[in-house]
């Protein structure tokens, strides 16, 4: 018996540790993207811009399920799962406007729309946070 609650134990600490591990390759492909996504403007690079916009889109998809985001955030933030999953919405929404405007050679829009992805991040951040 004391085996199993060991085991049992062990698997829940593995279990912490890895969301803990998958955040933080998340939260780097994002950042690696939204740097993508800078340098493109500051180079005038639309590809740079587009290859960033593809890293922040795929690093996104992991809180695309609410329930999936909120083993995420802190134990004493899960009960705003929704803040973080509605940015998780908006970053996509922005995403696609980003990848449009392009699309259409409109820079200020896609600027834009990357302000809107930043604006997302923050929104997700102050409630992990607690800013």
């Amino acid at each position: 018996m004391k085996m199993i609650k060991i085991l049992a134990l062990s698997a829940l600490i593995g279990s912490g540790a890895m969301a803990d591990d998958t955040l933080a390759k998340t939260m780097s492909q994002m950042e690696t993207g939204l740097n993508s996504v800078q340098k493109g403007f500051l180079y005038n690079s639309p590809e740079l811009i587009k290859s960033g916009v593809s890293d922040i889109h795929k690093a996104n998809a992991l809180f695309h399920n609410m329930d999936e985001t909120k083993k995420y955030l802190p134990k004493d933030k899960q009960h705003m799962t929704n803040i973080a999953y509605n940015a998780s919405k908006r970053i996509d929404t922005a995403s696609a406007d980003m990848q449009k405007a392009l699309d259409n050679k409109e820079y200020s829009k896609a600027h834009k729309a990357y302000s809107d992805i930043i604006n997302a991040c923050g929104s997700c951040h102050a409630v992990v946070r607690g800013w």
